[in-house]
C-alpha cells in the first residue's frame, strides 16, 4: 500500500476521520513497534505501549504544531510510554522473538544461501540489540534503522547531542561485544 504524506492524515483525523488515523498508524505501527521492543524487550509489552502510545497521540494530536517530523513527535511519545512501562515493572530481562521467515520465489541454491544468511545476519543483529541497555538499543534502532537524526533523536529521547553521540557510541561498542559473544558461544556449542 502506497501512503499518503503524514500531514494530509493528520489534517484528515482532526476533522474527524477514523479511518484516516487509522492509516497513519498503518504507516508507523512497524517502527512504532520496533522502538518499543528495543526497550521493552518482551513482544506483549511492546504491543500494548504501541497501543498505548498511539491512544496518546491521537488525544494529543491537536498540539502537535509540525516543528518537527510528525515520526520525532509519534517516537517521543513511544520512547517515553516504553521507559515508563520499563520503569514501572523493571523487567530488565531479555527474550528473544523467532525470527521472521523469509519467503524466497527462487529455487537458485545460491539465492537460498543468500537469503539463509541474511536471515541469520538479521537475527543476530537483533539478538545483539536484544542483549543491550534499553537506552543503547532504541539510540541505534532509531539512528540506524529508523533513519532519525542526532537532533531528532535528542527530541525523542530528551537528551542533549553529545549525550546522544555518547549512547550510539557506546551503543555501536555494545553491540560489538554482543555480537562476539553470541558468535563464540555458539561456536563452542558447535564443536
Amino acid at each position: 500500500m502506497r501512503f499518503k504524506e503524514d500531514h494530509l492524515y493528520i489534517q484528515q483525523t482532526l476533522r474527524g476521520n477514523m479511518n484516516a488515523y487509522g492509516q497513519l498508524i498503518q504507516k508507523h505501527e512497524k517502527y512504532v513497534f520496533t522502538l518499543a521492543m528495543r526497550i521493552l524487550k518482551n513482544k506483549e509489552e511492546a504491543e500494548e505501549a504501541c497501543q498505548d502510545a498511539f491512544m496518546k497521540a491521537y488525544h494529543s494530536l491537536k498540539t502537535f504544531e509540525g516543528k518537527s517530523k510528525f515520526t520525532t513527535w509519534l517516537y517521543t511519545i513511544v520512547y517515553n510510554e516504553a521507559v515508563g512501562r520499563l520503569r514501572k515493572s523493571k523487567n530488565y530481562t531479555v527474550q528473544l522473538d523467532e525470527v521472521e521467515e523469509m519467503e524466497s520465489n527462487s529455487s537458485d541454491y545460491l539465492d537460498g544461501l543468500k537469503s539463509l544468511q541474511l536471515v541469520e545476519r538479521k537475527d543476530l543483529i537483533k539478538r545483539g540489540l536484544d542483549a543491550m541497555k534499553p537506552a543503547e538499543s532504541a539510540a541505534l534502532t532509531l539512528f540506524y534503522l529508523e533513519e532519525q537524526s542526532v537532533k531528532e533523536i535528542e527530541e525523542i529521547m530528551g537528551l542533549t547531542s553529545s549525550h546522544v553521540k555518547i549512547l550510539l557510541h557506546r551503543g555501536r561498542k555494545s553491540l560489538l561485544e554482543s555480537l562476539q559473544k553470541i558468535t563464540n558461544s555458539e561456536l563452542i556449542h558447535l564443536l
